[in-house]
């Protein structure tokens, strides 16, 4: 192809390099003056219409891709895209520089501070093309150019490319995923084919530990345990800050590794604090030579506490198996109605479509133009923010081009429904921006009662995908944005949100009584005002009729949705179980909870729900081990011991409690019942008589 004219436009000079599917060009651009340029030719394995349908495809899409990247004044701009014979080309900028490959071998081993200019130089690079929603998926010294007009590196030959021609070969086939990156720089999760932010990441330290060592990744050892490079002792003269720096960028586990380019830059900057001295090594110790032999009140100690010790087993065995967990959620739910009610929260107005409402539409729903009446007289009251929880991704009567219309406006959130499976979710109405678009998800647990709120989430678990907010998080943060409330980072973890100083921690599996829980996406514990008028409430009615109090509606949070019996968007509370009529709470009632409960932690300073970590539980439960197995085994008189029981049973049951109304959660079931278990297994070994008794007994009487 040398020679050859491309697009009557394209001169190519000659190849640069070749693999798989794609081969790579220098090139002159005839009608801009001959400047350079570098061609990648991009060849599908198959010839096919509906093969090269879905080729063209994927070509455009990473080709838009790049052109994004390609605004970053060290990304290589992409000049054209184009398709010519069934065949693609990517045509991109020519960086007149040198390859940090080609540097390392005139220079294989670099210093501390050139290290740490490097990183300084990459990693802004990396942070932004992972807002771009990019993973690079191939850095490595060979892909750094540093470019000779400026000495400054750029980031070149985007594994997007490998990815088309990966796509070209397996598209439309049931292929095994194909791991995109280089061996010793790619990491774990890259070469098994899930390729995360992070990645990119792990892949520049391993180049920089290259620069430091001097020796490629794959030729240093490695711990056979872990995977992890031992490259240390080929750099012995790096700061301690820097190698700790290096080793959290290398982690073989993602969970480890800093999960962002923006992490690592902060801790970069203060690389001394870093340092962390080494645990002392500890001598061997062989304790076979220094125990002495059991003696009779040893093993007689150990007998009466076997009982005990059986029993703390059974209750963390109970506990690890989720068993406790039912009953847990169940006193949940009953210390939830026991809790006093909080004021009716007036920052709120609830504006329900009712049966009576229905009735008098006739109609199962209201349609598009009485949806958009009923917001137009709203807005004459000047809310400051209107949240719509009804689907209208398609037309509901007539009226669709004036509801439309009324939705544009800029204080208006609409739902979506947060869902995996594509063809099954429910997109918000056309045209509006993915800002003013919430999800309406609740998670439920396993009895179908919502305890629970979910901030944010996204579709599926690949890193690309975009992170999603809430209805009640939408509005929340609409409503104090003019309170001069912006969400925020927390200081001390970067990936939890913080407003006006509250920070909203995310459920864990295990927290309080749950047990494995299934905490995806940015999850809280749904707080209750109160099991009913927890907000006020305006019928649909009555604002067609314009009978609406402004005071009500002016500078509030109105939310729109339907509480009719009819259109079954009925849920499970904690207040459930414990009503005689009504049981059940309508969505958009969920929605004014979990919005009420953000603005009013981040206004009002009312803590959120907390719950001891699982070690703090685990210490918990040993405590009460301890204590029952001390009252059972040391205390003889009877009343003595009921007493220390009743005694026991009134803390157990009272702390936790205590903690509850102060919004905390602490585990009843397994503390109690090992503290009951084990006085009452050790009450039994103690009366048990010793093993030698037994003999003696039996062999006096066998004698007579």
């Amino acid at each position: 192809m040398i020679e050859k004219l491309l697009r009557s436009r394209y001169k190519l000079l000659k190849p640069l390099g070749q693999g798989g599917f794609a081969k790579t060009y220098l090139a002159v651009d005839c009608q801009q003056d001959s400047v350079h340029c570098v061609i990648k030719h991009l060849t599908p394995v198959k010839a096919e219409p509906e093969f090269l349908t879905t080729a063209r495809r994927l070509f455009e899409s990473e080709a838009a891709a790049l052109q994004r990247l390609g605004t970053h004044d060290r990304i290589p701009s992409l000049l054209d895209a184009f398709e010519s014979e069934g065949e693609f080309y990517l045509v991109q900028e020519f960086i007149d520089g040198n390859s940090l490959s080609t540097l390392f071998k005139q220079h294989p081993r670099y210093t501390e501070a050139e290290i740490i200019a490097l990183l300084e130089d990459i990693l802004p690079i990396l942070a932004f093309i992972h807002e771009q929603e990019v993973v690079h998926r191939d850095i490595k010294p060979s892909n750094l150019m540093r470019r000779h007009a400026d000495g400054r590196f750029m980031l070149i030959d985007f594994g997007a490319v490998k990815a088309i021609t990966t796509e070209f070969y397996t598209a439309g086939s049931e292929q095994l995923t194909v791991s995109i990156g280089t061996q010793g720089y790619a990491a774990p999760e890259q070469m098994a084919g899930r390729p995360r932010y992070s990645s990119d990441l792990y892949s520049l330290g391993m180049t920089v530990i290259r620069g430091l060592t001097g020796r490629s990744p794959t030729e240093l050892p490695e711990n056979r345990d872990t995977g992890e490079l031992l490259w240390e002792s080929a750099a012995p003269t790096v700061s301690p800050g820097l190698r700790q720096f290096l080793q959290r960028l290398t982690e073989a586990s993602v969970y480890q590794r800093y999960p962002s380019a923006a992490a690592a830059l902060a801790d970069l900057a203060q690389l001394d604090t870093l340092a962390a001295p080494l645990p002392p090594d500890l001598p061997e110790t062989q304790l076979k030579t220094l125990l002495p032999p059991a003696k009779p009140a040893v093993r007689r100690r150990f007998s009466r506490a076997f009982g005990p010790l059986l029993v703390t087993a059974a209750v963390l065995v109970i506990r690890q198996l989720g068993g406790w967990a039912p009953l847990e959620l169940m006193i949940y739910d009953r210390w939830t109605q026991w809790q006093p009610a909080l004021p009716q929260d007036d920052r709120l107005l609830v504006v329900e479509i009712t049966e009576a409402d229905l009735k008098a539409l006739q109609q199962s729903t209201p349609s598009d133009a009485i949806l958009s009446q009923a917001i137009q007289t709203l807005q004459a009251h000047n809310p400051r923010v209107i949240g719509i929880d009804l689907y209208r991704d398609i037309p509901q009567g007539e009226g669709q081009a004036a509801l439309l219309k009324t939705l544009a406006a800029d204080n208006i959130i609409t739902i979506r429904q947060l869902d995996d499976r594509s063809a099954e979710a429910i997109p918000a109405p056309p045209g509006l921006p993915p800002e003013r678009v919430g999800f309406n998800d609740f998670p439920v647990d396993d009895d179908g009662v919502v305890r629970r709120s979910l901030l944010m989430a996204s579709a599926d678990e690949r890193p690309e995908t975009e992170v999603l907010q809430s209805l009640a998080l939408r509005l929340a943060l609409a409503y104090l944005e003019p309170e001069g409330i912006l969400p925020l980072a927390s200081e001390a973890r970067g990936d939890h949100l913080t407003l006006n100083g509250t920070t909203f921690t995310p459920l864990a599996p295990q927290f309080g009584g749950y047990h494995r829980a299934d905490t995806a996406g940015y999850q809280l514990m749904l707080q209750y005002r109160a099991a009913d008028a927890a907000v006020p409430q305006l019928s649909l009615s009555a604002v067609l009729a314009g009978d609406v109090n402004a005071a009500m509606v002016r500078d509030r949070i109105v939310l729109i949705g339907t509480t009719a019996a009819s259109a079954k968007d009925l849920f499970l509370t904690p207040y459930s179980a414990g009503a005689e009529a009504d049981f059940l709470m309508p969505g958009v009632m969920l929605h004014a909870q979990a919005t009420s409960q953000i603005i009013t932690a981040a206004l009002d300073e009312r803590p959120l729900r907390w719950a001891l970590p699982e070690v703090g539980e685990l210490v918990w439960i040993g405590l009460w081990a301890i204590g029952g197995t001390v009252l059972g085994g040391t205390v003889k008189r009877r009343w003595v011991f009921s007493l220390g029981l009743v005694g026991g049973s009134l803390v157990l049951v009272g702390l936790p409690a205590a903690m509850f109304m102060a919004e905390g959660w602490l585990p009843l079931l397994p503390a109690s019942a090992v503290f009951g278990g084990t006085a009452i297994a050790a009450v039994l070994s103690r009366q048990l008589p010793a093993p030698h008794q037994y003999s003696f007994t039996n062999a006096k009487n066998i004698g007579s």
